[in-house]
C-alpha cells in the first residue's frame, strides 16, 4: 500500500504545480488517479468499493453544485480532482481532506486579504489545497 501511496502523492504534486502555473488540471492526471483507484480497489480491501463510490461523490457533487449557483467558485478541474480522489481515498478521508482543504485554502485567501494582494473578487488555484488535503487525509488517516 506504501507504493501506491507514494504514486498517489507523486500525482497530487504534478496536480499543485500545474494549477499553481496555470490555472488548469490536466485531465491525464485525473485519469492517472482513476487508474490507480482501480489498481487499488483489485489489491486492497479498505476502503470497500461503496466507501470508495461514496467519495467520489460526497464532495465533487456539492463542490458541482456550488459551482453552478456561484460561477467560478471552484474550477472544473478541481470538481474532477476531488471525484477521482474519493474514488482513491473513500469517503471518510475524502471528508477529512476536503475539511483540511478548506481551512487551508481559507487560511490563504485570509493571507493574501491582509496583505493586500488580493480582495473578495480575487481567483486563485484551490488544487493545490486540495491535493495537500488529500495527502494528509491518505498519510494520517
Amino acid at each position: 500500500m506504501i507504493f501506491i501511496t507514494i504514486i498517489f502523492c507523486c500525482i497530487l504534486g504534478v496536480v499543485a504545480l500545474q494549477d499553481i502555473k496555470r490555472m488548469e488540471i490536466e485531465d491525464g492526471c485525473h485519469i492517472a488517479i482513476l487508474l490507480l483507484s482501480f489498481i487499488s480497489m483489485v489489491f486492497f480491501e479498505q476502503p470497500t468499493v461503496l466507501s470508495r463510490l461514496i467519495g467520489a461523490l460526497c464532495i465533487s457533487v456539492p463542490m458541482l453544485f456550488i459551482t453552478l449557483l456561484l460561477p467560478g467558485a471552484f474550477g472544473g478541474g478541481d470538481i474532477k480532482l476531488m471525484a477521482v480522489g474519493g474514488l482513491f481515498l473513500g469517503w471518510r478521508v475524502a471528508v477529512t481532506s476536503a475539511v483540511i482543504s478548506i481551512f487551508l485554502g481559507g487560511a490563504y485567501s485570509l493571507y493574501l486579504l491582509i496583505i493586500k494582494h488580493a480582495d473578495r473578487k480575487t481567483y486563485f488555484a484551490f488544487g493545490p489545497f486540495l491535493c495537500v488535503g488529500m495527502a494528509i487525509g491518505k498519510i494520517f488517516f
